[in-house]
């Protein structure tokens, strides 16, 4: 990007702020980032699906007193109120695994020698935390930083005390609280100002080792340089002369190909050292992905959540296409962490807001099964990682495309991910029909007989889908085998407290069920993450066929509730994101709108219920907020009311906006008691896809008590 586009970007940004909106003002990127386990989240600005997100590391092992609340450090590196050591390049958004993932490339500002952490630990102000500038003061040193993002380059700006000791250290072995650098060197060139380096990684939550690489490009030539190697002591340190000039400002370029590939990063995104333009060009670029979704008639402090949230939708995956030696040119979306949450709310959403990503996203699990011979669920530092919560929800997400018809996909290249996904699945569950408990499986670590088994019978009905549109000859196998699911359920599995009857459990090789005393007390063991009561009601593929199983539907929504006011459904985690929208099949609309609005008193200005989980959970707010929930590869969404008098999706397959308008919407009104499409009252609480295309408006009369609703049975 030259000076030109830069300063057009900049002017564009400025008429943005004087003659419009700016959401990415309405961003508050503290919010689930302050409080462990509640979110997750990062407090550094980064650009939509950018490759690298910049922001701001605590020192570790900790010098607090908490330890054993906080055994471990978080996951995004960042523990609100600790001292941080510098701003590394990489991280994880929005989980919790264990170790951290990345951390490399930590820039650290300082005064006096020292090259280790915890000489560069520092308590940190936070002056402004937004999507597109970070501005803080590290007390300790009294240096203020500002960070503005690029897609894979930071601009950092360094003010320190005039007549210091300034340094500017960059560590190129660390990671989050451990070495991360097993092979590969940093450089230093003290004429041009410039370090670079790295090499091959490790010690992440994916196992697999990954190559990164850095350059780092100084504004000023700095007075003195050092540099030390080793095993874990690849840091180089450049000292500045701030008896006239006290700012220092340095471009870092990150790539996972080499380090001409991070120089050419830089010298596309980075051309010169105007902060305040690569900071309107990242504020350009948030408020475009902001206004997708528009929202009215929210309070502040709700509007500033329900943005916080949409942005969190815009983070992962990353697009690091062309980042990649053994990419190439081809289409690469890294760092999908928790795929076997997302698929269940955020791809949904951007199927609808940004159809062109998903696209490129589904070919890019082409790429990776043609290259790798495997498609994983987690895909970090471009490896694969055979984990999840037991099924291939890569799988889910193809069919959610083809449903609704995204366009963009090579679906020959697509089918060839489904299929040989199939084929793969464990032997026992291909052979059986079920995941045999307390046998070996190498699929992946999290393998549990219940899960598992029916995480297998929806990809199946998935892949069937596809397979049947495609005219394939494996789609009816596939549809027999998705009805695997009834091979766990046991119709005699009581729970003792409530009599309820009929759930699903895990089964021993020799046929029988797993012994269990009762559905509640199977936790861990027979799921992952959940128990019989969680698990039993996720069948999204054979709802209809649950309910009667269930004892039709006034029985079944007795269940429903029991489950919910009794707590057994996990909002902290995503297995449970379909059961409030269950309601809506057996027409019981108002019990949708209730638990709904239940759920959402559990989001905060602290965080989501859990971790984000690649926006997972941000993504389910903004559409409890617009009143639907998809129903991922069903082409459903199920309707509650919307808690905003108006929700409008930009919808760019057809260019024509979707407007969701609440009257008397807010507050107490969480039911509805009409709800038309375009003027025509619904028959059913739901709507398809086509509908949202169509452009139009689904208009709600909202109020505070349940009213008997009239749609079909």
């Amino acid at each position: 990007m030259d000076k030109i586009k830069l300063s057009v970007l900049a002017f564009l940004g400025l008429a943005c702020s004087l003659f419009a909106k700016d959401l990415a003002d309405e961003v508050n990127t503290l919010m689930g980032a302050t409080e462990w386990r509640r979110g997750g989240c990062l407090v550094g600005p980064c650009v939509p699906h950018g490759s690298i997100y910049p922001s701001p590391d605590s020192l570790w092992p900790r010098e607090q007193p908490d330890k054993s609340k906080y055994p471990h450090p978080p996951a995004s590196g960042y523990h609100y109120g600790d001292p941080v050591t510098g701003f590394s390049q990489l991280h994880a958004q929005g989980t919790s695994c264990f170790p951290p993932s990345y951390g490399e490339f930590l820039i650290s500002p300082k005064i006096g020698s020292g090259l280790d952490e915890a000489s560069c630990a520092s308590p940190l102000k936070i002056v402004q935390s937004s999507c597109y500038v970070f501005v803080g003061e590290l007390e300790r040193w009294k240096v203020r930083v500002r960070l503005a993002p690029t897609e894979h380059c930071a601009l950092y700006e360094f003010t320190f005390p005039k007549g210091s000791d300034a340094r500017v250290v960059l560590n190129a072995s660390r990671k989050i609280a451990a070495t991360g650098l097993v092979e590969g060197k940093l450089e230093i060139d003290r004429e041009k100002g410039a370090m670079f380096g790295g090499g091959r990684y490790k010690g992440n939550w994916n196992p697999h080792s990954f190559m990164a690489y850095v350059y780092a490009q100084f504004e000023q030539t700095p007075s003195d340089a050092e540099v030390t190697h080793g095993k874990e002591r690849e840091i180089g340190a450049f000292k500045f002369d701030t008896a006239r000039e006290n700012v220092v400002r340095v471009k870092v370029a990150v790539s996972f190909k080499s380090i001409d590939q991070a120089q050419k990063w830089m010298e596309n995104e980075l051309s010169d050292w105007n902060f305040d333009a690569v900071a309107a060009a990242a504020k350009a670029k948030w408020n475009r992905s902001l206004a997708a979704v528009q929202v009215e008639g929210l309070p502040p402090k709700e509007r500033e959540l329900f943005y916080s949230h949409v942005f969190h939708t815009f983070v992962q995956p990353r697009d690091r296409t062309g980042d990649f030696q053994k990419y190439g040119d081809g289409q690469v979306w890294d760092d999908q962490f928790t795929l076997w949450d997302s698929w269940k709310t955020l791809y949904p959403l951007l199927t609808i807001i940004d159809p062109k990503m998903v696209a490129s996203v589904v070919n890019s699990f082409a790429t990776r099964m043609e290259i790798n011979g495997e498609c994983s669920v987690c895909f970090t530092g471009g490896r694969e990682f055979r984990t999840g919560q037991g099924g291939d929800d890569v799988d889910n997400v193809i069919a959610d495309a083809w449903v609704k018809k995204i366009p963009g996909i090579d679906w020959e290249r697509a089918w060839q991910v489904l299929k040989k996904n199939a084929d793969r699945r464990t032997p026992d569950y291909r052979k059986d029909g079920w995941v045999q408990h307390g046998e070996k499986h190498d699929y992946c670590s999290r393998m549990h007989s219940g899960s598992s088994t029916i995480g297998f019978a929806y990809n199946d009905w998935c892949a069937a889908q596809v397979a049947s549109g495609l005219g394939k000859p494996e789609a009816k196998a596939l549809l027999e085998r998705s009805w695997n699911w009834t091979n766990v359920w046991d119709s005699t599995f009581t729970d003792p407290k409530s009599g309820f009857k009929g759930f699903i459990r895990a089964r021993l090789k020799d046929g029988s069920f797993n012994p269990a005393e009762n559905p509640r007390k199977n936790y861990g063991r027979d799921f992952y993450q959940g128990n019989s009561w969680e698990y039993s009601f996720v069948i999204p593929h054979a709802i209809p066929e649950l309910i009667q199983r269930m004892g039709g539907p006034e029985n079944y929504a007795k269940r429903l509730e029991y489950v919910l006011k009794n707590g057994y459904a996990d909002f902290g985690n995503e297995p449970s994101f379909l059961t409030v929208w269950l309601f809506d099949f057996v027409n019981r609309p108002d019990l949708a709108s209730y638990w709904a609005d239940q759920l959402m008193h559990k989001f905060s200005p602290v965080g989501p219920p859990g971790d984000d989980d690649q926006g997972a959970m941000a993504s389910l707010y903004v559409f409890m907020t617009a009143g639907m929930f998809p129903v991922s590869g069903l082409n459903l969404y199920a309707l509650h009311g919307p808690r905003a008098e108006k929700v409008v999706f930009t919808v760019p397959l057809s260019g024509k906006p979707f407007t969701i308008v609440g009257k008397n919407a807010g507050g107490k009104n969480i039911y509805f008691k009409s709800v038309k499409l375009n003027g025509k009252p619904l028959t059913r609480p739901f709507i398809r896809h086509e509908d949202i295309l169509a452009g139009g408006t689904l208009e709600f009369d909202m109020c505070s008590q349940p009213e008997p609703q009239t749609f079909q049975k």
